[in-house]
């Protein structure tokens, strides 16, 4: 086995499905570990998801080895934090995160698939949220099952915090606010749009610093829509610079001028709250050099 995670009951007579509940273990989880005898009571393989615990008892999850199933291929990539569950990677624009049925390698999948080769890491390549080709910053990958549930859970909740910067033409009148408009793909043309059938999309903004044409927002996606902050930093009046999608091309830059700031999250193990950080890239840094004399 390559990875285990021991929990400790704190409550009196609390049936093994409960407390596992509790502990945001999935119902899908719960019963393929069940079903492969990898979970254990104090060293006893459980047979019964509504065993009774009692306080003092060690439950143990044995988490199998998986094979690759990317192809490994050595790239440079910045891990920017790192436990036994998640690996949180800083993105470069331009990469592609996973394979495609166009692109099949050279994706940030390809690079974190030899990370997992060499280090030994015996688990498939799990993308936990995902970035746009050209859209730099945080991503959340798993090294494990275990580790994809515990996040992609947050996420569902909306109990996780996504924030971005973007440099965006000129500045709105409000310095922050909500953009709460529904998004759907657009009848005519590629992208996406604001749609009364759309689904639902909430996004926080707030100017963190102005120039004469243009100015740095900080948001924070409340939801997770394709292209959400695009689409609606575009209805707001103040699309992105870059942005060839929604926008127009930018001599100065060479993509949409949005970059995954920060993402925050309930460690995979722990209560302790945990904020992963990615430095502004080289590129957006520079735009702003000229933003400011411009």
């Amino acid at each position: 086995m390559n990875n285990y995670i021991e929990l400790n009951n704190k409550v009196e007579n609390i049936n093994l499905e409960d407390f596992l509940d509790s502990k945001d273990i999935s119902g899908r989880m719960f019963r393929k570990l069940l079903k492969a005898k990898n979970i254990r009571i104090n060293g006893l393989v459980a047979k019964n998801r509504k065993a009774l615990l009692k306080v003092g008892d060690i439950i143990k999850l044995s988490i199998p080895d998986e094979e690759l199933d990317i192809e490994p291929e050595e790239l440079n990539i910045e891990i920017l934090y790192e436990n036994k569950d998640i690996i949180a990677i800083n993105k470069e624009p331009f990469m592609v995160v996973h394979p495609t049925s166009n692109i099949t390698n050279k994706t940030l999948s390809n690079g974190l698939a030899y990370y997992f080769l060499k280090t030994n890491i015996k688990s498939k390549v799990r993308l936990i949220n995902r970035l746009d080709r050209d859209t730099s910053g945080v991503i959340l990958f798993a090294k494990n099952s275990f580790g994809h549930q515990q996040v992609a859970k947050q996420l569902e909740n909306k109990t996780a915090i996504k924030k971005y910067y973007a440099l965006v033409e000129g500045t709105p009148n409000n310095k922050e606010g909500i953009i709460n408009k529904p998004i759907g793909k657009c009848e005519e043309g590629m992208g996406q749009c604001i749609r009364k059938d759309g689904l639902e999309s909430i996004t926080k903004y707030k100017v963190i610093e102005e120039y004469k044409n243009a100015s740095l927002l900080e948001l924070e996606i409340v939801t997770g829509r394709t292209h959400q902050i695009r689409v609606h930093l575009k209805d707001l009046g103040h699309p992105i610079i870059g942005d060839t999608l929604y926008n127009n091309q930018c001599k100065s830059i060479g993509r949409q001028a949005l970059h995954a700031s920060s993402i925050t999250i309930k460690n995979t193990r722990t209560d302790e709250i945990l904020t992963v950080v990615a430095p502004l890239p080289s590129d957006m840094v520079e735009l702003m050099d000229i933003l400011k004399v411009t």
